[in-house]
């Protein structure tokens, strides 16, 4: 629903960076009514340790913001449908960089997890058919019966 709604708003032609930062906006604003819920404390003493206040920037600046605005940028082009896809990626990538940065070992289970993984993502494009006709492109639904 997001990604609908992100396509809708790109459509008006507003600013990705606008409108991540006004979604973000509302998005606070009606988060606000629920802070007693959670006994929310303001404290802003516990952003004089440097090491908060620069978790903080950067879970806000470079794991939202800035990744908020890239998908809102991919939604713009590629589509939702074609964004979302690609959003079952991500283990993909993390257990790829795992490897690679932190050397650690690959088991069979994040193997097997990365095949069923990639297997559905192609599937769901429509590159693996295994129900359809040759005379039934991938990109068009078949009529009842002839499968």
């Amino acid at each position: 629903m997001y990604g609908t709604l992100t396509k809708k708003i790109s459509a008006f032609g507003y600013n990705t960076i606008q409108s991540t930062r006004r979604m973000f906006f509302y998005g606070l604003l009606f988060m606000i009514p629920a802070l007693p819920l959670f006994s929310f404390r303001l404290g802003l003493e516990r952003l004089t340790n440097m090491t908060n206040l620069l978790n903080i920037l950067f879970l806000g600046l470079g794991a939202s913001a800035l990744c908020f605005v890239t998908w809102n940028l991919a939604v713009r082009i590629l589509g939702p449908v074609k964004t979302s896809a690609y959003i079952y990626m991500v283990p993909v990538v993390t257990v790829t960089t795992s490897v690679l940065i932190l050397h650690e070992a690959i088991t069979w289970t994040a193997a097997l997890g990365i095949v069923l993984t990639l297997a559905g993502l192609l599937l769901s494009e429509g590159r693996l058919p295994l129900s359809r006709k040759k005379d039934c492109p991938a990109s068009v639904p078949c009529p009842p019966g002839s499968e």
